[in-house]
């Protein structure tokens, strides 16, 4: 495998479910020396070693450079890329799934939001997640780092235009709900499915284009206090998550 086609990934959490998972290849760990003894990165090690992976003792500073200084927790790893999938090869493998819900950023470029907003998509039933490949944050390793091995568990679908992408899917029979602060208040809204929420970027929601595609706005009432007026991206994407995922599953 050539090494310039490898991703990086760092910290305990994210390594250790990449390692668990087994749905990419991990090539390579990096430990710091600071971390011998460390129950969980042991744990780690010997996933690496059952599977043939090169590891390699460092000191932390090298580990720093390395990671630019992020919040490595004394590992890192060299690993084959996330597989972004066709659109119409996720479509294939929902097709008969009449619960299934998806998620679709619009514009996004905080990494932490979305890395959240995949945790939260994983943890909350939500199968795939829909990245623009323009004015959006890709799978960045701080990407991976905040949603904590969640990536290895959903499907990643690239498309170049994110409103033919919802175009095409309503064309399939999905459902498409977006996220606005003056949409309707969740707590009225019924869903139909199979779905698709989306979420738009952390300082315009999401675009007009956008929203033309959407069969339905949803919003969250809230009660501004303190001078805070709203919700961030991922704190928004995941009340919603779990409202739709209650709902539909309760159908």
């Amino acid at each position: 495998m050539n090494e310039n086609n490898l991703d990086m990934i760092y910290g305990i959490h994210p390594v250790q479910e990449a390692l668990r998972s087994k749905k990419r290849n991990v090539t390579q760990l990096y430990v710091s020396d600071s971390k011998a003894g460390h129950r969980a990165v042991e744990d780690i090690i010997r996933l690496a070693k059952r599977a043939n992976v090169k590891i390699d003792r460092i000191d932390n500073k090298t580990l720093d450079r390395l990671t630019r200084n992020a919040n490595h927790q004394g590992i890192m790893a060299k690993i084959q890329p996330v597989r972004l999938m066709k659109l119409s090869n996720a479509i294939y493998e929902s097709d008969g799934n009449k619960k299934d819900l998806w998620l679709a950023v619009d514009e996004m470029t905080d990494p932490q939001n979305l890395g959240a907003i995949i945790r939260s998509a994983a943890c909350l039933g939500f199968s795939t997640i829909i990245l623009p490949n323009r004015r959006t944050v890709g799978i960045t390793p701080a990407v991976y780092k905040v949603a904590c091995g969640a990536i290895e568990n959903v499907n990643i679908v690239e498309v170049a235009n994110l409103s033919a992408a919802l175009n095409d899917l309503k064309e399939e029979g999905f459902w498409i709900y977006g996220a606005d602060m003056a949409g309707k208040p969740i707590h009225k809204v019924q869903y139909n499915s199979p779905a698709v929420l989306v979420i738009g970027s952390e300082g315009f929601g999401i675009r007009e284009k956008t929203a033309e595609n959407c069969d339905e706005i949803v919003s969250i009432e809230q009660k501004q206090l303190g001078g805070v007026d709203s919700l961030n991206a991922s704190a928004a994407a995941s009340i919603i998550m779990y409202d739709m995922m209650a709902k539909v599953q309760l159908r």
